[in-house]
């Protein structure tokens, strides 16, 4: 597989990678005009002329990605001097390292009016959007989007474990009847951001189980966002979703704040109320 096949291939996947580039070359260099991948995981495929030039480049581009952001390595091959990197060649090469993240990616428990406004409205935003329901009827409604990943099971004990959730998932719970089981199933998960849509009673009654009678941590508790969304003073399905979107995608362009085990807003040492849409209705 060449290096541009496997770039549609990680896009596919929704991998993140990035794309080094030599864009200059002055002197005696091991490669001219050259370019590899560098993978989320370490893996490489490619070379721009290997050696310590080669080896600095690639911690750059790991650096790179985790800060979700291209940049320029410089690389002299020479022993001393600003931008060394322990080579005798005499040459010096400038390297564009491109960054492509993950798409972010929407895993909604519940299949219901509001998660589907909130399908939909992702899909516009360039979410990778996963819908996840015991219901089957859910998963087949047609006002999801069609481009939408489907998962069912008999329960979400069976279908939390298939999602693949990790530290780039956001995920919303919003089920008929089942939002404790998911809950507990989902709170161990180390994901960027756990939303319930509930009243302010109902999420304080889940809080009070999850400490009491499961035994999680503050850390842990102070994880979930319930009532989740901005306050819009959001009423109706599809506001409901602007105001969930808008609190995520918040978060994911670097912005927003994390929940103290009360549902208070925690920022920069200060607590404010925290802004939640009306969900009294919907919850």
């Amino acid at each position: 597989m060449n290096i541009f096949s496997l770039m549609a291939h990680l896009e596919a996947e929704n991998r993140s990678f990035a794309l080094l580039q030599i864009v200059e070359s002055r002197g005696s260099t091991p490669r001219h005009s050259a370019c590899m991948l560098v993978m989320e995981d370490g893996t490489t495929e490619g070379t721009i002329g290997g050696g310590m030039l080669e080896r600095l480049a690639i911690e750059r581009a790991q650096e790179a990605l985790i800060e979700g952001a291209s940049c320029l390595f410089y690389g002299k091959l020479a022993r001393q001097g600003e931008n060394a990197v322990g080579s005798d060649c005499g040459g010096a090469v400038t390297v564009h390292i491109a960054v492509y993240p993950r798409r972010p990616a929407l895993f909604l428990l519940g299949g219901g009016h509001v998660n589907r406004e909130v399908a939909r409205m992702a899909a516009m935003l360039d979410f990778k959007v996963t819908v996840a329901d015991t219901w089957p009827a859910n998963l087949t409604h047609p006002e999801l989007p069609a481009d939408c990943h489907r998962v069912g099971g008999d329960s979400y004990a069976q279908i939390i474990p298939q999602l693949g959730l990790d530290s780039y998932s956001y995920v919303v719970i919003a089920t008929n009847h089942e939002d404790k089981e998911a809950l507990i199933e989902l709170i161990g998960y180390p994901v960027r951001y756990l939303g319930l849509l509930a009243s302010r009673r109902k999420a304080h009654h889940f809080r009070n189980l999850l400490r009491k009678e499961y035994g999680m941590s503050e850390d842990d508790i102070m994880r979930l966002h319930a009532p989740l969304g901005l306050d819009i003073g959001a009423e109706t399905p599809a506001e409901i979703a602007v105001s969930i979107l808008g609190e995520i995608t918040q978060l994911h362009r670097g912005g927003g704040a994390r929940l103290n085990a009360r549902g208070e807003q925690e920022e920069s040492g200060a607590l404010t109320a925290v802004p939640n849409p009306r969900v009294e209705a919907a919850s």
